[in-house]
């Protein structure tokens, strides 16, 4: 198995190469996937026909990836990449359906942050517990980064959290390392009214 800190630059596991696959022929069809992957180099190409879920695989191509999603099949969602990141809660939490009653949103966001070096070769991430109903999720020294992938990452904490609450959840990007702060900073909120939520969950209004 490759040892990720041997890797030169960031990787991530293929696990959510796969779910972002898995994305395309589930919601626009097997004949987008090939229309995707046309979009991208040959080198990218062949790394996504090979993906496997232990595998290890750089940053960019899944940068690159989720802009062709967005650039081809979705042009005019604006929030296509939470929807992404959404998806992935599929892939990434399966444990969770099922002990879903023995798992608080605390539980879950921490052990976000202990797992971070399970999924990615770079960076680092913690949680610290802001009230009894929110919290702060953070991940910094990102030697690479892009909107997409803050987005994204909103998008996966949001439906994971309200998938243990039952409940809409407010959640917003408050700090981020592409403004030149020193992380990316989520703030969680699972206890506020409904029309609240989506107010701050529109990335269009932030």
């Amino acid at each position: 198995m490759t040892d990720p800190s041997q890797l030169a630059g960031p990787h991530l596991t293929g696990q959510i190469f796969l779910s972002r696959m898995e994305y395309i022929r589930q919601f626009y069809g097997p004949a987008s996937v090939r229309s995707v992957l046309e979009a991208l180099s040959e080198s990218d190409r062949m790394l996504l026909r090979a993906v496997h879920d232990q595998g290890w695989y750089p940053f960019g191509t899944l940068v690159r990836l989720d802009h062709a999603i967005a650039q081809i099949l979705a042009p005019d969602d604006a929030e296509i990449f939470e929807r992404l990141g959404a998806d992935l809660f599929r892939h990434r939490t399966r444990w969770l359906v099922e002990r879903s009653p023995a798992v608080s949103p605390h539980g879950f966001l921490l052990r976000v942050a202990e797992e971070h070096r399970r999924f990615h070769s770079f960076g680092r991430a913690s949680y610290r517990r802001t009230g009894a109903t929110e919290g702060e999720l953070a991940f910094c020294a990102y030697p690479e980064l892009d909107e997409s992938f803050c987005r994204s990452s909103l998008g996966y904490l949001r439906r994971a959290v309200e998938f243990l609450t039952e409940r809409p959840v407010a959640i917003a990007e408050r700090l981020c390392q592409l403004r030149g702060e020193g992380a990316c900073a989520y703030g969680v909120n699972w206890s506020i009214a409904p029309e609240i939520a989506l107010h701050q969950g529109d990335p269009s209004r932030s």
